[in-house]
Order: C-alpha cells, then structure tokens, then sequence
C-alpha cells in the first residue's frame, strides 16, 4: 500500500490500527494520521473555549505520536480536522488525498470527542469507496 490513512484518536484501538498499517505500508509510502475534532454546535454542546482545547489537544496527540514513532523508510504526515460527521471527514480527507487504504480501531472510545469507534468504523465501511481495513 502506497498510501495508507489511519484514523486515530488515542484510543486502543487506534493504536492497534496503526500498528497494522505500518506493516502493511509500502517502504516508500505515506502514512497518513488524522485526528478529528468534532466542530462546535448545539448538538454537543461544545464552546469556543472547549473546542480550541480539544483541537490543541488533538495536534499535540499527533504530533507526540509521530515522535514516538521516529524515523522509517515510509513518511508519517500528521492532520487534525473538524466535522460534526467523524466518518464523513474520514472518507472525504481519504478521497481527497488519493490514499489506497483506510484503517480505523474495532473499538474504543475517542478521546478527543464523544463518538464511539466502532460506529464510525461502521459508518466508514459501509460509505467510502476506498478500501477499509478495520483492526480489533
């Protein structure tokens, strides 16, 4: 796999999704880590001031991880995006950035927002046109 998107938000299963796709990606491939951050409304609840701390939140997660990971044959690119549909901004950045996989965590809850993964992961398979990959 070329490039490779991995939905992540610190759960345990993101964690094990990433693990999965850095042994699948190509040497010179792109992993692609996107954490999104759910927008403000009146859905959630959320004010200007807890959502600016979530999304200071969700780039130091990215950015910590890709330090932890360090140096590989394949790059690592970090994004945070805001959308109120998780599974929507998930296929619309995978179609967006041409990516030949997207893998996300069976389960778990996201740390950066109040979505259960295995919905989203549900919501992702059943509406991209990319390949899913979905790891327990």
């Amino acid at each position: 796999m070329k490039r490779v998107l991995v939905g992540f938000d610190g759960s345990e299963g993101a964690e094990n999704a990433l693990n999965k796709a850095m042994m699948i990606i190509d040497d010179d491939g792109d992993l692609i880590l996107l954490a999104i951050v759910p927008s403000p409304s009146d859905r959630n609840l959320l004010d200007a001031k807890t959502h600016e701390i979530i999304k200071l939140r969700a780039h130091a997660l990215i950015n910590d991880v890709i330090r932890d990971l360090g140096a590989h044959s394949f790059t690592i690119n970090g994004l945070v995006k805001e959308g109120e549909d998780i599974a929507a901004v998930i296929i619309d950045v995978a179609n967006e950035l041409s990516c030949d996989l997207i893998v996300l965590g069976s389960k778990g809850s996201s740390t950066l927002g109040k979505y259960p993964i295995g919905s989203v992961a549900n919501k992702v398979v059943q509406y991209a046109a990319k390949p899913v990959m979905v790891v327990r």
